[in-house]
């Protein structure tokens, strides 16, 4: 068998299992868990009303949902007559479903009623044709896209390929202001499009003399069925941000020259600064070939728009591909679905208009339209909207061949708005895309975040020259459903456990064992070794670990104190502030505070402001970690996780400690490895109240609350940033007293890659909470070294 069938095979097997377990884990959830419970853990909103219904420019239906009046606490009877005018009151009083609701833009919803079994076996069991028409409308399934949520209202769009049955169900829910749910579920399209991308991987010859298409150099290189030569750079190019430093500019002369580049970007390295920058000069050394940028994440692909957005005069030059719903409002003017209402908005107004004439006919009261006219004009809707869809199509089209740069997530990229507008082109048509290069080159970032097979789907479909993967390695993985541990088995024999460490391997992590694996002598391999975010120290362990020794801190950030960021909130200067009576409150007492720094620290804990790693040990089992119960009292998602009500109050009083010396509750961040850690942790930092009952309680808010604080496990804070990091390590079970049937086991904590996010994210000061004995007797060598490198570097404390 060939290297790519052998590869896409693998893949499908291991997929097929992750799918597997993905949708059995979440319909066991749905089905066996009361809505009620769902709704209390974030997973669904019940008794909501449909307010409106409309068509977006590009034929969506979209469905916008409010809380229903009479469960929302209105206690006097409504007297309004039209819909709008008891939606307006809906919400006045009583408690709001909507209010602090967990659903964001771009989740996968599920809209139905909480039970209409009733009304099925009753038009089941109708001898009237017109009650046996409403089943086939009763079981239709309604899923779609939230678009926007707040504490009033949520809208749901929904696919353009709706049937009809679907569309008259939505409009007979409107018009009996019945009473629905929404529930999160599965999304489907990423499983397909991955599936489709492997086979056609597996379509390909590596024999020249085959009939089937001959695989590309750049598939070829990335399977290593052929050798691969360097072109050395002998560029001389005119850098638009001076401030890069020799590394990023290496990697960005070696990537416009070669068809296979990998940037290896650690923690703090500028790895976005030197996309964009790559972005720029290839868009000026090969004029009119187009660029794109894909990423596992839209929060990724938003963070390099929003890098790129003023760099381009022409907004339509820099195109985001993506539901609206997922885009940020920051970035939405370079949305595709922006762009194409603006500039081809009168193409499909008078369509648009027609639709909405007929929407309000079928507003209309039930009695003024008999049944069988409701059901013709839903007819003609759909045909209209049909008509959109075409219309629109063009107009997407006319959008992105104007492009320079187009940005997508790594699913998006194989979206309908690119393959089927583009390769459906008379003037760009190839069986997989290859050929006629619409993209020349494709970027992958943060490609150690995402599934192998989804990195092939830009590569596949659009059949690039030359290719960038920028990530690293040596972080998170991306989150998978099955575990090792699951003793589920494929339709072919593929265990769960073979497919974990199949799905867990990046194609970073791939090619570099194809390869030899060495990153560090993979010629292709461009490592950043500069970092702009972590003091010298709490860089240390992590670049002798995990980073052959090579990261470096800029000379910047490499002493940074506590100190030095509060110097750095009083931009006015002491004296101007004290004296000045327009200066507010909060910068007086910063400057008081940074006089006192700039004298001589009098408080014994003046070394909160200077050290730069402390860990507050925690060992002797006096601070046990717990378990979650599986109850519907608890977070059904934490059930069996682990917490540890004694570091909670340890960071509330170090927290206490920062901003009593004038420290911004938003320069703080705390990290926890576990959701039911960060549960607690939020209770009580932000509320200052645990309501435990193995905890104190009586004076949980006397030290205060903060609720500005960021709390978030590590998958949280990836990509992420901040001044001061308090991380909370829960794991203590090495057992005394009651506690000695516990053992040495620290869970999440033994994989390396959760540790160096964890550790990495701060700029000035990390904090760890945790018992040293149990982390350090765990028999996992990478944390016997990092116990001991604290124990020699950091400041080792006790807790009283």
């Amino acid at each position: 068998m060939s290297e790519n069938k052998r590869l896409a095979q693998k893949f499908l097997s291991a997929l097929a299992v992750e799918k597997k377990q993905d949708y059995e884990s979440t319909h066991e959830l749905l089905s066996s868990t009361p809505p009620k419970v769902l709704a209390k853990n974030g997973l669904a909103i019940l008794n909501l009303v449909i307010d409106n219904i409309k068509t977006s420019f590009g034929g969506k239906l979209i469905v916008e949902l409010s809380t229903d009046s009479a469960i929302s606490g209105v206690k006097t009877k409504l007297k309004a007559k039209s819909k709008s005018q008891r939606v307006s009151t809906s919400n006045q009083t009583g408690t709001n479903q909507l209010s602090n609701n967990d659903f964001r833009p771009g989740d996968i919803v599920k809209l139905d009623t909480l039970s209409n079994n009733g009304v099925l076996k009753k038009l089941q069991n109708s001898s009237k044709s017109k009650d046996r028409d409403m089943v086939e409308i009763e079981q239709s399934n309604i899923e779609g896209v939230v678009t926007s949520s707040n504490n009033n209202r949520i809208a749901i769009a929904l696919s353009n390929d709706i049937d009809t049955s679907v569309s008259e169900r939505i409009w007979s829910l409107y018009n009996q202001n019945s009473r629905v749910w929404i529930v999160k579920i599965n999304n489907e399209t990423t499983y397909r499009r991955m599936e489709s991308t492997l086979r056609k991987l597996s379509e390909f010859s590596l024999d020249s003399l085959s009939q089937n298409e001959f695989a590309p150099p750049i598939v070829q290189y990335l399977l290593k069925t052929s050798e691969y030569h360097i072109v050395t750079p002998n560029l001389d190019l005119n850098f638009i941000n001076n401030n890069l430093n020799s590394s990023q500019k290496e990697a960005i002369k070696f990537g416009l020259v070669n068809p296979l580049t990998i940037i290896h970007g650690p923690p703090g390295t500028g790895k976005t600064s030197t996309i964009v920058e790559f972005v720029l000069q290839h868009l000026k050394l090969y004029k009119g070939k187009r660029v794109l940028i894909t990423a596992p994440s839209n929060i990724a692909a938003d963070t390099i728009i929003e890098r790129l957005s003023g760099h381009f005069k022409n907004v339509s030059d820099l195109i985001r591909i993506g539901h609206p719903a997922r885009v940020l409002e920051s970035t939405r003017k370079h949305s595709l679905d922006y762009l194409v209402a603006n500039l081809k908005g009168d193409e499909l107004k008078d369509l648009q208009n027609d639709i909405t004439k007929l929407e309000n006919e079928v507003r209309k009261p039930r009695t003024s339209k008999a049944y069988v006219d409701r059901r013709e004009l839903w007819k003609e809707i759909k045909l209209l909207n049909k008509e959109l869809r075409m219309r629109n199509k063009k107009s997407v089209r006319d959008v992105l061949v104007g492009a320079k740069v187009v940005v997508a997530t790594l699913h998006g990229s194989g979206s309908w708005e690119i393959v089927a507008n583009i390769y459906n082109n008379e003037n760009v048509s190839n069986k997989h895309g290859f050929g006629e290069n619409f993209f020349h080159t494709v970027i992958i970032d943060e490609v150690s975040q995402a599934f192998e097979p989804s990195c092939w789907i830009p590569i596949i479909n659009h059949g690039p020259e030359r290719v960038v993967l920028a990530g690293d390695n040596k972080q998170l993985p991306p989150t998978i459903h099955i575990s090792e541990t699951d003793n589920l088995v494929g339709d072919d024999g593929m265990t769960s456990v073979r497919a974990y460490k199949i799905l867990s391997q990046s194609l970073f992590d791939r090619i570099v064992h194809e390869y030899g694996g060495n990153d560090i002598v993979i010629p292709f391999i461009k490592f950043l070794d500069t970092q702009y975010r972590m003091c010298e120290k709490v860089m240390h362990f992590p670049s002798n670990e995990w980073y052959h020794g090579k990261l470096k801190a800029a000379d910047s950030v490499k002493n940074g104190t506590v100190v030095d960021l509060l110097k750095s909130y009083n931009k006015l200067g002491n004296k101007d502030a004290l004296g000045d009576k327009k200066v507010s409150k909060r910068k007086k007492e910063i400057a008081l505070v940074t006089d006192a720094i700039n004298e001589i620290f009098i408080d014994d804990n003046a070394n909160d402001l200077t050290e730069q790693v402390i860990w507050i040990d925690t060992q002797g089992g006096l601070f046990p970690e717990s378990m979650e119960e599986f109850t519907e009292n608890n977070n059904i998602l934490n059930g069996g996780s682990k917490y540890n009500i004694g570091e909670c109050y340890l960071v509330q009083k170090q927290i206490a400690v920062l901003t009593k010396y004038g420290v911004k509750e938003e320069d703080i961040g705390i990290i926890a490895p576990y959701s039911a850690q960060v549960a607690r942790l939020r209770s009580l930092i932000w509320y200052g109240s645990l309501d435990e009952e193995d905890g104190p309680n009586d004076d949980d808010n006397s030290i205060g609350t903060f609720p500005n604080i960021e709390i978030s496990t590590v998958d949280g804070f990836q990509g992420r940033e901040k001044e001061i990091i308090i991380l909370s390590l829960v794991r203590s079970n090495l057992g005394s007293g009651d506690y000695k049937w516990l053992s040495s086991d620290v869970g999440f904590l033994s994989d390396f890659r959760r540790l160096n996010v964890s550790i990495t994210r701060c700029k000035k000061q990390l904090v760890v909470v945790g018992d040293m004995e149990t982390i350090e007797q765990s028999g996992i060598p990478m944390l016997k070294d990092w116990c001991e490198w604290c124990f020699a570097n950091a400041d080792i404390r006790y807790p009283e």
